[in-house]
């Protein structure tokens, strides 16, 4: 019997109380999990050095510390899987989000106007990733049985 597929593990690093929630309920509701959260970098890098979440999603002005910081972490710490970075941040200008990719985002998003698409993207990672578990046993179901006589 095959084990139960685990869900999206996201973590935030977001000053905003009110993007965490946010962005929390967001995760619930896809069918992920918040592997946890932080408003700071410090705390955002002595965490993610000990979890393994499958997507960050990271703010550049943080109560400590920057969101380039926990890229610059992230990017040391050479994990491989590694997790798919997003930037949410309101500031969106070119030089960060230059800044934001050479540090190894794999995306950038300004808050101000994006976020829906950062919980578009949270939607489709959380479903992919359970679907990804289904198909195996979907194409095991449709799979023709050998049907030879002796």
């Amino acid at each position: 019997m095959r084990e139960p597929q685990e869900p999206l593990r996201v973590y935030v690093v977001e000053d905003s109380t009110i993007i965490r929630r946010l962005l929390a309920s967001t995760i619930e509701a896809a069918g992920a999990e918040l592997a946890g959260q932080s408003a700071d970098a410090p705390s955002a890098i002595a965490d993610l050095s000990v979890m393994r979440p499958d997507l960050v999603v990271i703010d550049i002005g943080l109560k400590s510390g920057t969101g380039f910081d926990v890229l610059e972490a992230l990017q040391k710490l050479d994990r491989k899987p590694s997790p798919i970075k997003v930037v949410l941040t309101n500031h969106a200008n070119a030089e960060y989000r230059r800044m934001s990719l050479r540090l190894g985002a794999n995306g950038f998003f300004d808050k101000s106007t994006e976020t829906a698409q950062v919980i578009a993207l949270i939607n489709a990672l959380a479903h992919e990733k359970l679907r990804r578990f289904d198909l195996p046993a979907a194409a095991a179901r449709s799979a023709p049985q050998d049907q030879t006589r002796d």
